[in-house]
């Protein structure tokens, strides 16, 4: 699966959380898979030797990517592969599925697996995960509550708790010890949609107080990476 849409980035504190998920909840429908306080996501992160997609992002560039495996629960048989595209303001986002001891044998860098999957994402993984000899990084962990509007396709999702390890990549492990990225409360809010957006959800991200900001999970949760091997 390929999707290409606009994404829009607000980081907020705890007073905005709670007015903007009430003001969606009324307005919006919420995603099947929310329960009482949302739900759980799991990714671990992939980069090149070098961190190229690390230093891609930090560095602003206008094209670039990320390799991610993603779960939402760490029971799951099947694992999300997805390649993450930027392309100036657009966002292409690559999806395939595969079984869990795939998912483990990405994770010790056995990349060979992903031939037997007759899909363009997984090849394509496969070529850039070994052309340019990648490996795990970072895991994150992070509680959602979702959002969607059938309209423009329009999906805004609400991330808290957000957590990561950048040492143990066991992402079916619940012994995994995950440290908050930030040191206040703080959460994330994202808008995706395809064309325009509704000028009422666009007057009630001008009333929060943040602004939009080209922010990655994946990035702000390599800490030690960027604290002490930079």
């Amino acid at each position: 699966m390929i999707v290409n849409r606009r994404e829009l980035k607000y980081p907020i504190g705890e007073m905005d959380y709670y007015k903007v998920n009430e003001l969606f909840k009324k307005v919006l429908t919420p995603d099947k898979n929310n329960k009482e306080y949302g739900y759980r996501i799991r990714s671990l992160y992939f980069d090149s030797i070098n961190n190229c997609d690390y230093f891609s992002k930090m560095d602003g560039e206008e094209i670039r990517k990320k390799i991610r495996l993603r779960i939402y629960d760490t029971n799951t048989d099947t694992v999300k592969l997805e390649i993450k595209r930027k392309l100036n303001i657009s966002q292409i986002k690559e999806t395939t599925t595969i079984s869990r001891e795939d998912a483990i044998k990405l994770i010790n860098k056995d990349y060979s697996v992903l031939l037997k999957y007759d899909n363009q994402t997984a090849h394509s993984a496969y070529n850039i995960m070994t052309v340019e000899q990648y490996q795990p990084v970072v895991l994150v962990d992070y509680n959602r509550r979702a959002y969607i509007h059938n309209e423009n396709n329009i999906r805004v999702t609400l991330d808290s708790d957000i957590r990561s390890n950048e040492f143990d990549f066991n992402m079916f492990s619940e012994d995994v010890i995950m440290t908050p990225i930030v040191d206040y409360y703080n959460a994330l809010l994202e808008v995706k949609f395809d064309g325009e957006l509704f000028c009422w959800i666009s007057q009630a991200l001008t009333d929060l107080d943040t602004t939009n900001q080209s922010l990655s999970k994946y990035c702000t949760s390599r800490r030690f990476f960027e604290n002490y091997m930079l």
